[in-house]
C-alpha cells in the first residue's frame, strides 16, 4: 500500500469515526430532551455524563447486532389498519407461511426495521435467573384461567390497569380475584419487568415517555400503579400446544413485549404483513407493534408458555385528557 493510499484510508476511518460520534451525541440529546431519562432522578449536573455512560453500555450489549429490513413500512402498516376490524385482519394475513423469511433465534440483538429505520420488532435474550423466576412464580399461580377464545384453546389471565368500557382506569377483575397471589406474582417478577422496561427506554424512547406519562395521574387520581414496570399490564398465557389464532391487538398502543418459556420446539411468532417468522426460544424477549402487525404463534411441539406485556390505548387517551385539563388547553 502506497503512502497516498494509506492517507485516503485513514481519512475514510476518521470520517466514519466523526459520523459515529455525531450519531451517538444525537442519541444522547434525544434521550435527555424527550424526557426518557427523567425518572432516573440524576443530579442535573450529571445527567449528560450518566446518559452517555448508559448509552455506551447499551451499545456494548448491541455488539454484532443483526438487522432485517421489512418489506412494508410503518406508515403502510398504519394505513392498512384503517377500516372494519374483520376486513383489516383478513387482508393482513395473506400469503403462504412456508415462504416467509425465518429469523432464527440467536444470542445477538436483532431488529426488524423499515426502509426509514423505524423499529417494527426487536429481540434480545433476558437473563436466565429472570426466566427461572418467571416460570417458578407462574407455576405457583392458582390453577385456573379463562379460555383465550378465538386466539386459541389455552388458559390466559390478565393482570392489568386498563379502562375497558369505563371512564377511568381500574385494575382487572382477574387481578383482584386472585389477590394476594396476583400481587405477589407481579412483585416477584419486578426485576424482569424493570429489565425489559430499560430495553424499551432505548428501543423507543418516545414510547417509554408516553407510557410513563400516565403514572403520575394513576397515582394521584386513583391510587393505581402500572403493574409491570413501564407497561400497564400483562397477559399470562399457559399451556399452548398447536398454533394460535391470527389476530391484531387492536386495543394496544406502542410496543408489546413477549417472553416465552417451556419445553417446546417451533412456536415462532408469525408476523403476517412482514412475511416473517420470528423464532422465539425460551428466554427471548421480543418487542413488536402488536396493534399494527397481525400475528400468531406457529405450530408448537411440546408446551409453550408466555407473557405478553401491553399498554391499552384507552388508558393513554385518558392520560392525554388529564394533560389537557392540567394545561388548560387541548394538545395538538
Amino acid at each position: 500500500m502506497t503512502s497516498s493510499q494509506q492517507h485516503v484510508l485513514q481519512g475514510d476511518i476518521s470520517q466514519q469515526d466523526v459520523l459515529q460520534k455525531d450519531e451517538f451525541d444525537r442519541m444522547v440529546s434525544l434521550l435527555i430532551e424527550c424526557g426518557a431519562m427523567k425518572d432516573k432522578n440524576w443530579p442535573a449536573g450529571e445527567v449528560r455524563h450518566r446518559t452517555r455512560q448508559y448509552l455506551k453500555l447499551w451499545r456494548k450489549m448491541q455488539k454484532d447486532m443483526v438487522y432485517t429490513t421489512s418489506i412494508i413500512t410503518y406508515v403502510e402498516l398504519k394505513g392498512d389498519r384503517k377500516g372494519d376490524r374483520k376486513d383489516v385482519l383478513e387482508a393482513a394475513k395473506q400469503g403462504d407461511i412456508d415462504t416467509f423469511t425465518v429469523i432464527k433465534s440467536h444470542e445477538n440483538h436483532h431488529a426488524i426495521i423499515d426502509e426509514r429505520g423505524e423499529i417494527l420488532g426487536y429481540r434480545y435474550r433476558i437473563k436466565p435467573d429472570l426466566l427461572e423466576k418467571l416460570a417458578e412464580t407462574t407455576g405457583n399461580l392458582p390453577h385456573k384461567g379463562v379460555n383465550a377464545g378465538i386466539r386459541g384453546n389455552y388458559p390466559t389471565r390478565h393482570y392489568a390497569v386498563w379502562r375497558d368500557y369505563a371512564k377511568v382506569p381500574y385494575v382487572t377483575s382477574e387481578y383482584r380475584k386472585e389477590l394476594p397471589a396476583s400481587k405477589e406474582w407481579c412483585e416477584k417478577n419486578g426485576k424482569l419487568f424493570d429489565y425489559l422496561s430499560e430495553g424499551l427506554r432505548m428501543i423507543s424512547p418516545m414510547t417509554y415517555v408516553r407510557y410513563g406519562g400516565a403514572r403520575p395521574y394513576l397515582q394521584a387520581r386513583h391510587n393505581l400503579e402500572p403493574l409491570c414496570g413501564i407497561w400497564f399490564g400483562v397477559a399470562i398465557n399457559e399451556g399452548i400446544t398447536g398454533s394460535t389464532g391470527t389476530h391484531l391487538d387492536f386495543g394496544d398502543a406502542g410496543y408489546n413485549c413477549v417472553v416465552p418459556w417451556g419445553e417446546y420446539n417451533g412456536g415462532g411468532l408469525v408476523l403476517w404483513p412482514l412475511k416473517i417468522v420470528m423464532e422465539l426460544e425460551p428466554g427471548d424477549a421480543f418487542f413488536f407493534m402488536g396493534s399494527l402487525i397481525a400475528h400468531n404463534v406457529a405450530e408448537v411441539e411440546g408446551v409453550r408458555n408466555s407473557i405478553d406485556l401491553f399498554c391499552h390505548l384507552n388508558v393513554l387517551s385518558w392520560k392525554d385528557k388529564c394533560d389537557e385539563e392540567r394545561r388548560g388547553k387541548k394538545l395538538n
